[in-house]
């Protein structure tokens, strides 16, 4: 199922091959570390990417919750779909992630 977790992506901050560091504002959520995203929103886009590291208030966090911002970084695949394009309008347009958490222990 994608969709229990949803992040926006305001500023991509340091990205690799395998791993992305971002700013985000969680839409639906909460997002939580091992949250695994495989879609870009408008795009449809196929991603790989998992949360590997969340901060929030400059200290590591478990999770973001829906109408907060943080710093999330992911590894995996498909961070080249990430950085904001600009749309017909002009104007930057920013990507939406959707995908899963993982199962609850």
């Amino acid at each position: 199922m994608t969709g229990d977790a949803e992040l926006q992506i305001h500023e991509v901050r340091c990205a690799t091959a395998t791993e992305v560091t971002v700013v985000v504002r969680c839409l639906r959520g909460p997002a939580r570390l091992g949250a695994h995203f495989s879609l870009v929103r408008d795009t449809r886009a196929p991603i790989d990417l998992t949360v590997t590291g969340i901060v929030r208030y400059n200290r590591p966090d478990h999770a973001v919750d829906p109408g907060h911002s943080a710093l999330v970084t992911l590894r995996g695949t498909g961070a080249q779909e990430l950085r904001p394009a600009i749309g017909e309008t002009g104007r930057e347009v920013m990507v939406v992630v959707q995908g899963d958490n993982p199962a609850e222990s």
